[in-house]
């Protein structure tokens, strides 16, 4: 007894807290995806400095077969911290070493995931996001701590184990991603103008007479739509218009590498997040559906609008 004593008195700090640590940073990772994934299903905008977190978030590769990242990313935060606050409490009892194997794969698996997705960010996607970069950062202390938290018996094998769960992973990530990547690539290609600035995709739905008439009342009450060309919900915004009305929307561009870009005029006013509709001088964020815009502005003319409902795109 006194021996096990004297051996975790002798141990570095991190290894001595080294289960409660991971319990308390895979908590903040749990609820920080929590927070992005109900943003998302709920239509919202993340609370964040820069616009670089909704570009990040809303790009096609922030999810995987309609799934959002940040809830594979809660499932293993959860996950870590099951295994270990629950299930592996003392790191001296023999039965806890099964444990420490599961820890150590799980955080191997987080940090390989982690590090392509900054690389996603840095190279692809061209923005970075705080919650992403504050995501990769706590799994880089979760690997270590499950590396470097206990003594491990046979070092041969830890490197073995590390060095399968990194090939799975990136085969994984790879195969997801490849379907992403394609079209990514082809709706590059198709939206990129000959002066090489990004235009949104195509609106596809048609106009009526109602939607004619009210995008003309904005434009007389003087109404702006701020946006992003990559931004999913302002191409819904504009569906419900149709492709007539949508054109004569006085539509301000925030980002530097789209059409007709006004970034500095977004900075003024103040846009948070995409879109963001100006009426008033005051700024009502998120996609409106007509009949909001035509109450937000006192529209008296018809209201038989075609587009009803807005479509996930």
């Amino acid at each position: 007894m006194s021996k096990l004593l004297n051996r975790r008195r002798s141990a570095p700090w991190w290894q001595r807290h080294s289960r409660p640590m991971m319990g308390i940073l895979a908590g903040i990772g749990a609820i920080e995806t929590a927070y992005i994934t109900i943003t998302h299903w709920l239509g919202g905008n993340v609370v964040c400095p820069t616009t670089g977190c909704e570009q990040v978030l809303k790009s096609e590769y922030a999810q995987l077969f309609g799934i959002p990242l940040s809830l594979v990313g809660f499932g293993f935060y959860l996950a870590v911290a099951v295994v270990a606050v629950v299930l592996a409490p003392r790191q001296d009892k023999e039965q806890d070493f099964p444990w420490a194997w599961a820890l150590f794969a799980l955080t191997t698996a987080m940090l390989v995931s982690s590090g392509y997705f900054v690389y996603l960010m840095a190279v692809k996607i061209g923005a970075w996001c705080v919650y992403c970069i504050t995501s990769a950062i706590l799994s880089v202390c979760l690997w270590f701590l499950a590396t470097f938290g206990r003594a491990w018996r046979d070092v041969g094998q830890l490197f073995t184990t590390a060095l399968v769960v990194v090939l799975v992973a990136l085969l994984g990530i790879l195969a997801a991603y490849n379907g992403v990547e394609a079209s990514a690539q082809a709706g590059s290609s198709s939206t990129q103008t000959e002066q090489g600035s990004q235009s949104p995709p195509p609106v596809t739905t048609r106009s009526g007479p109602a939607e004619l008439a009210l995008v003309e009342h904005l434009n007389k009450v003087g109404a702006r739509e701020f946006g992003a060309y990559w931004c999913p919900h302002c191409h819904q915004q504009k569906q419900l218009f149709g492709q007539e009305a949508s054109k004569k929307i006085n539509y301000v561009e925030c980002d530097p590498k789209g059409v007709n870009s006004q970034t500095k005029l977004c900075v003024q006013v103040g846009i948070k997040g995409y879109p963001t509709w100006e009426i008033n001088g005051k700024l009502h964020p998120g996609v409106k559906t007509l009949d909001q815009l035509a109450d937000l502005t006192n529209y008296k003319g018809p209201r038989n609008f075609i587009n009803q409902v807005v479509k996930s795109q």
